[in-house]
């Protein structure tokens, strides 16, 4: 019986603990959110820039292959290190320049000798010209021997050129940079043989100074920079947080690309910085359209809902949902026109199901 008893009051003391659980739940439900937080950035007045952007590539205004002119001979040293910044006429490697000697020594050796003969030729004919003067010789020999002067000086201009040949192929056995530029990797060893037919050559140099950058356009953005009487054109960072150069629009296409309906460009940068390498690609804007001191905000603090842009403000720590007009727009900025003032603070993080009069803690950038 007394078991019973106890039983019964364990059930008793369970119930009553299920009811009150069941009437505290509610009142977790009614405990209030956590304040969200947000990031906010002012309304500011500045000069604003839009265009047209593009992605392009780092193209340099001059690549020389450094090859060989004599065929299969050896690579005695280079004298430049890999990656540094060479100028014209620098030497930067050798060949074995003595066979080219010899060819100089011989080619010299025989224009003396027929230098020589010319030299006598000429004294028997000023002899000969006197004697036939006298009648002492015949007309047959003195013409004889201005012929041997005429062959004498022609076998002297052959030797001449021969020797400027042997002393240009000897030239070729100190090979120097053709222009101002930074040297790649390179491409033989100290003894290996060189092939004038070689396609990648000793090394490769890159003029550095100023540098090209080619991109595309899609032909519908044509009349907005041929409209422009004299666009600008801009680099950015990657991320198009920061303006890495301004060049030069220098040239078009003649023709659209059937294939991607686009019109390729060419634009030329100062790159005394060398912060432009070849084949880098970098973010490009052609700047058509400039506004001093207009009302700017950053892009993501737009908001388009219907077909309408907005904004969501911070007031007195509450979110206040305001339309906007927006009259230009580029990556990173939009030109307002109505609907805001300057000082104002907009969210541009942490947009996401915010309403009208939620509190909420802003964090400037």
């Amino acid at each position: 019986m007394n078991f019973w008893r106890w039983m019964m009051l364990c059930f008793a003391v369970v119930l009553l603990l299920l009811l009150w659980i069941g009437r505290a739940a509610p009142a977790k439900l009614q405990v209030p959110s956590k304040i969200r937080t947000v990031h906010v950035h002012p309304v500011r007045r500045g000069d604003f820039q839009s265009g047209i952007e593009a992605l392009g590539t780092v193209t340099p205004e001059q690549v020389v292959v450094i090859h060989t002119q004599l065929e299969a001979q050896p690579l005695l040293a280079l004298d430049f290190k890999e990656g540094e910044q060479v100028r014209a006429g620098q030497l930067l490697a050798r060949i074995d320049p003595r066979p080219y000697q010899i060819a100089v020594d011989q080619a010299e050796a025989q224009l003396n000798r027929d230098r020589q003969l010319l030299e006598n030729a000429q004294v028997d004919a000023a002899r000969y010209r006197q004697l036939i003067q006298k009648h002492a010789v015949s007309d047959q020999t003195w013409v004889t021997q201005e012929a041997t002067v005429r062959v004498d000086l022609a076998t002297v201009a052959v030797d001449q050129a021969t020797v400027a040949n042997a002393r240009l192929m000897l030239s070729y056995t100190r090979i120097t940079s053709p222009l101002d530029g930074r040297v790649g990797i390179r491409q033989v060893d100290p003894g290996n043989l060189l092939h004038i037919a070689d396609v990648n050559g000793i090394v490769s140099v890159t003029r550095m100074d100023p540098m090209d950058v080619i991109f595309s356009i899609p032909q519908e953005d044509w009349p907005q920079l041929q409209n422009c009487k004299h666009p600008g054109v801009q680099i950015w960072s990657r991320d198009r947080s920061q303006l890495l150069a301004e060049g030069l629009l220098l040239s078009h296409d003649n023709q659209i690309d059937l294939t991607t309906g686009t019109l390729k460009i060419r634009a030329q940068f100062n790159n005394a910085r060398q912060n432009l390498f070849p084949n880098q690609f970098v973010n490009v804007r052609l700047v058509t359209r400039q506004v001093r001191q207009g009302l700017i905000v950053p892009r993501q603090a737009l908001l388009e809902r219907d077909g309408h842009y907005q904004v969501d403000l911070v007031v007195a720590d509450k979110v206040l949902e305001r339309p906007v007009q927006v009259e230009a727009t580029n990556s990173l900025e939009a030109l307002i026109s109505a609907g805001l003032q300057e000082g104002q603070w907009l969210i541009t993080e942490g947009t996401d199901q915010l309403r009208a009069g939620m509190q909420v803690h802003a964090l400037r950038d």
